[in-house]
């Protein structure tokens, strides 16, 4: 399916979009005027440093706005200080209750907490409010003690404000009720015609045919609620009017014959005697999942005798004929059965004169025929009946400017991560969006159906895992419904990358992709230390290895590469300079002596032991040139105290899976989506990660890893987290894809300077990245290494090129 196809199944089923924006209007607005009044209050709370021993304190300026403050904003909202506000002013609620009518906000920049009590009454709102910060207050002196008290400082910079009553969200809802419904209706008319699609017009007959189409002709229809004639437009078209076109196009089509001395009943085998007498051409009608006989009749004057056929098998008892019109219903006639009717009229031996589209619905056609029309999708003539050339089909057709501009904004969207209200991500809605564009793309790929499917099993086991643990842990919604959207979000994600390999070049792709992850990173830029090291590195290096691409050559690259890794390693991007380095050793190893191309047997396979040396030497030349100053001599220190402190760079480093492992042999299944670890968990994963003996391993842990959810810093960890088994299984697949799809790459010496950074940025994250902010490199490599069903031996374009266009029904296998 292309847009074309997708907005005229849209459009032709207008009236299922308007019921169900109306629906979706009336819902939206009944919620809101249904919503109780209610009033809201607010606290605000500086926090700060009570006592700085060091740089690396916990209570530091920097640390502040890092840990300490999203862990006061936890505080805010957990069961310890809610049950104390509760159980104080006798409100007789569950924390999770009270947690729904709470707000917090934080401003990092002036590290300030905002606390919104929401209440039915002016009274609980103000007290609620009060209480909270007051208890927030007093919990927080505990939150990082010292030797010499407390490191911590939360002050009241404003009382609870006086009540004033919220807002109703009726318009904003009406709006969304209306959005949703629309949206909804659109993307079920793009699926059903995507599952049955039907012959409408020139662009769908010249899908199947390369026959010409001799006529669209308007439905005979009642003439109800219609002008008078002599008003009627002169361009309204007339049934009577086109049928005589084609009859005069008949004439063109099939010139007249002799005439046979044997009867017109005598077999076509026959042995015909030909005459001087000229006679008038025998043609045809034959009905693709359609009857012809009205139509016969209609053409039945001067010119061509036309004949009947119902079904193909009738053609050779038709007598000797001089051409077939194959005829199509626009209201029913499918793709599949326009080509299985062309198909037999080939194998007739009987010349295929063209085709003809029928039942075309006309303007002003009576109310009640125009919207069963537009209720089923029917071919209409103001959509289908144009004149104009058949759109260009087929692998090598350029892709209309609506229909690129649609594709750069998936992929945008696709790379922009920031969560939306509501928990949505854009990858998602636009994944939603296009699902009729891009699951056609899908069945002909290797590896996205089981993603999809292991993604949909595994959302389903992650919410039947906090249905489990819901009665001894805490659930936060948001966090949940965020999980949620990003795991699907990133499925659908590689479904939007492949049909969009189909419309965009890969630079093109990538430059759009990389400005969504630059977006995501310079909204997230406020309160950052490292604002390349954690906003900019990343997206920055999919920009300028997509432009490199282009090129087409390696020298290009490898000096992109190169300014890469030197502004990484200047900015303390340690895992990002060694991606560069990954991708420039890749890179060489393709230039190497040999001829290009597919490798016999089991030698298209050793691109993998490759990978694993390049890797273990690699870290082994990294972690020397750490240790010996040569990367800087900040670098040089941290580095040595992680490797003195746990054995190990990598354990040092991310310590996270530490916690993992103690977590997984007490949870084997996981938490579930949403679900709040509690305080025994909390010492399970700081018994875990007390191994790598890191003085603020225990904090870390209380204050990050396990603070109003489950984040193990790794996507792979959490997917298990989260999801389960189902999820573990989801991110090994997803690191099996990307592998082999590079081997295939690779094998072929065509892997361009981006995926050969994309290759272990996606497998660096998948281990140790956490899935909030990685997942998008990783959605990137498996869009440009997922490799079609049936790949083209011949191959030589750098990077992913686009995926084999689809062939057009009843075209040869």
């Amino acid at each position: 399916m292309e847009l074309r196809d997708y907005a005229r199944a849209v459009a032709g089923r207008w009236v299922g979009v308007v019921a169900a924006a109306a629906a979706g209007l009336l819902v939206g607005s009944t919620v809101g005027l249904l919503t109780p009044d209610a009033f809201e209050s607010r606290v605000s709370l500086y926090v700060d440093a009570a006592v700085v021993a060091g740089p690396q304190d916990p209570s530091s300026a920097a640390a502040v706005r890092t840990t300490v403050l999203p862990s006061v904003a936890a505080l805010a909202t957990s069961s310890t200080v809610l049950t104390r506000v509760g159980a104080g002013l006798g409100l007789g609620e569950s924390p999770s209750e009270l947690a729904d009518g709470l707000e917090v906000v934080v401003e990092e920049d002036v590290s300030v907490l905002r606390v919104t009590a929401t209440r039915p009454t002016p009274a609980e709102a103000s007290a609620v409010a009060r209480a909270v910060g007051a208890e927030v207050v007093r919990r927080a002196a505990t939150l990082f003690a010292g030797s010499d008290g407390p490191q911590l400082r939360v002050t009241p910079v404003r009382d609870a404000t006086p009540p004033v009553a919220a807002d109703r969200p009726t318009v904003l809802l009406a709006a969304l009720g209306a959005l949703a419904g629309a949206g909804a209706a659109g993307l079920a008319a793009g699926l059903a015609e995507l599952a049955r699609p039907r012959v409408r017009g020139r662009a769908d007959v010249a899908r199947v045919t390369g026959a010409p189409v001799l006529g669209l002709l308007p439905a005979a229809v009642p003439r109800h609620g219609r002008r008078s004639s002599a008003r009627r437009p002169a361009s309204l078209p007339q049934r009577a009017e086109e049928v005589a076109r084609l009859r005069l196009a008949l004439r063109s089509a099939v010139p007249a014959r002799a005439t046979a001395t044997a009867p017109t009943t005598a077999p076509v085998t026959a042995p015909v005697t030909p005459s001087a007498t000229d006679r008038a051409p025998r043609v045809a009608l034959l009905g693709a999942a359609t009857t012809t006989t009205e139509l016969a009749a209609e053409l039945v004057t001067t010119g061509p005798a036309v004949v009947a056929v119902d079904s193909p098998d009738q053609l050779l008892a038709a007598g000797p004929l001089d051409g077939v019109v194959v005829v199509a219903d626009g209201r029913r006639t499918t793709l599949a059965e326009l080509a299985a009717s062309t198909s037999a009229a080939d194998a007739s031996g009987v010349p295929l004169a063209g085709v003809v589209v029928d039942g075309l619905l006309p303007p002003r056609a009576g109310l009640r025929t125009a919207l069963r029309a537009a209720a089923r999708g029917h071919a209409t003539w103001r959509l289908d009946g144009r004149p104009g050339a058949a759109a260009t089909v087929g692998a090598g057709h350029r892709a209309s400017g609506a229909t690129t501009g649609v594709a750069v904004l998936a992929v945008a969207m696709t790379g922009f991560t920031r969560p939306l209200p509501m928990g949505l991500v854009t990858g998602l809605v636009a994944a939603v969006a296009l699902l009729p564009l891009w699951l056609p793309v899908v069945r002909r790929t290797r590896g996205p159906v089981p993603l999809l499917a292991l993604a949909a099993v595994g959302v389903l086991s992650g919410a039947l895992l906090a249905w489990a643990h819901s009665a001894d842990h805490g659930f936060v919604l948001n966090g949940a419904s965020v999980r949620t959207s990003t795991v699907l979000a990133a499925v659908g994600g590689v479904g939007v990358l492949l049909w969009a390999r189909t419309v965009l070049p890969v630079p093109v792709l990538g430059v759009a992709f990389g400005l969504g992850m630059l977006a995501t990173g310079l909204l997230g830029a406020p309160g950052t230390d490292n604002l390349w090291k954690f906003q900019l590195s990343a997206p920055l290096m999919v920009i300028a290895l997509a432009l490199a691409v282009r090129r087409g050559r390696p020298l290009p690259t490898l000096a992109v590469l190169g300014v890469l890794a030197l502004l990484n390693v200047t900015n303390d991007a340690r895992s990002a300079f060694g991606f560069c380095v990954v991708a420039g050793a890749l890179v060489l190893w393709q230039q190497r002596p040999g001829r290009p191309g597919p490798a016999p047997g089991p030698r298209r396979w050793l691109v993998l032991p490759v990978l694993a040396a390049l890797a273990a030497a690699g870290y082994w030349v990294l972690t020397r040139l750490m240790l010996a100053g040569a990367l800087g001599a900040e670098i040089q220190e941290r580095t040595a105290v992680q490797i003195a402190q746990t054995g190990s760079l990598i354990l040092g480093g991310r310590p996270e899976w530490a916690t993992t492992w103690a977590l997984a042999q007490t949870h084997p299944l996981g938490f579930g989506l949403g679900i709040v670890p509690d305080s025994r968990d909390v010492l399970v994963g700081k018994a875990g990660i007390a191994v790598t003996n890191i003085p603020t391993a225990e904090s870390y842990v209380q204050n990050y890893l396990l603070q109003g959810g489950v984040e193990l810093h790794s996507i792979l960890a959490d997917l298990w987290a989260d999801l389960g088994p189902a999820g573990v299984l989801l991110g090994l697949l997803m690191g099996a894809l990307v592998v082999t799809g590079f081997a295939e790459q690779a094998r072929r010496r065509t892997a361009s300077g981006l995926v050969c950074l994309l290759l272990p940025m996606a497998l660096w994250g998948l281990l140790f990245g956490p899935i909030a902010s990685n997942t998008d490199t990783l959605v990137l490599a498996l869009g440009l290494l997922l490799l079609p069903r049936r790949p083209a031996e011949d191959d030589d374009s750098p990077g992913a090129g686009p995926l084999p266009a689809r062939r057009p029904l009843g075209a040869a296998a």
